[in-house]
This record gives C-alpha cells, structure tokens and sequence, in this order.
C-alpha cells in the first residue's frame, strides 16, 4: 500500500511524516493541537477522540505530557517515536495515553504492524494489549491480530516498510 497524504506541510520533517501511516487509518486528521507539552505538529483527530503526535526523543520525554494531555482534552494520545532514521536505523516505537475517567491508562513501546487484511495495529514486544486503529478511534483488546510469531513478524515488517517508502519519498535524490 502506497500512502501519498502527508499530514504536516514540512515534506522533509521524518517524524512528522510518520504520522502518514496511522493518518491513513483514521481519515481526516483535523486541526493541529498546540500546547499540553506535546511535540510541535501535532493533530486533533476529533472524530476518533485522538490526538496524534511524532517525535525523533527516546522514552521517557514526553510521557508525562502525554498523561496530562489525555487527563486535560478527554482523548486517546498516540505519540509515535520515530528516532533520527525511522525505520532504517532507528526502530519506530508509539505510546499510547487512553482516555479514562480517573487516569489515562499509559501503554509504551509499541510497534505498527500491518495485518494481511491491511487493517493497522499497535502490538506489544511480548504481552500486553493490542490496539487496532480504525476510523472511530483506537480500540483496546486483548486478542492479537496475529497466530503466531511469524505472523506478528510479517506484520510488523510490513509497516516498517511503508514507514521506509514514506521517510524516502520526503529525500532530494
């Protein structure tokens, strides 16, 4: 799947053009959202209750502006962590603040993973939870959207590879 919707007017800003890849998912990614501490450029995705956001910093930075930002807005936060290279030498990783009535629940570390029905997942290292994002939101569940490793790998190096095409396609070659 080639994306070509660009989510930030800075074609050469790696992070930011990240954001390609989950923006395609959730349709249109609104206005974008200042302030709560969160990284410049990133968006207000009012119809899934979200708010994306990407930056090249390494856990923790920003954590605690994710928590906040959920605690203040009501919205799920996905912070995608691109490092200086996505995907070719820097892993892409997310984290995720959902939205709860007495504290946003804070899910780090997770990686994109393409599923073979071209839906896009957030999926944990070993255990946890796994998230779809969909249109409407991110859903929570505890079921994996793969069978076994192979799948889950397959999964994720399909994303990895959209991420790559998406960073490359932003170069002067």
């Amino acid at each position: 799947m080639m994306l070509t919707y660009y989510p930030s007017g800075s074609a050469y800003d790696p992070s930011v053009r990240v954001l390609a890849l989950p923006a395609h998912a959730v349709g249109d990614i609104g206005d974008v959202h200042a302030g709560d501490g969160l990284p410049a450029g990133a968006f207000d995705v009012a119809a899934a209750n979200l708010i994306m956001a990407a930056t090249p910093c390494d856990g923790p930075l920003f954590l605690p502006a994710i928590e906040q930002a959920s605690r203040r807005t009501g919205r799920d936060i996905m912070l995608v962590r691109t490092g200086l290279f996505p995907e070719t030498l820097s892993a892409v990783s997310v984290d995720v603040a959902f939205a709860r009535a007495a504290s946003p629940m804070i899910i780090p570390n997770l990686a994109f993973m393409r599923h073979v029905d071209q839906s896009l997942w957030l999926v944990p290292p070993l255990h946890g939870p796994f998230i779809e994002i969909r249109r409407d939101g991110l859903r929570l569940t505890t079921t994996a959207p793969f069978s076994d490793g192979d799948e889950r790998c397959d999964g994720t190096s399909r994303a990895a590879a959209e991420i790559v095409r998406i960073v490359a396609r932003g170069r002067l070659c």
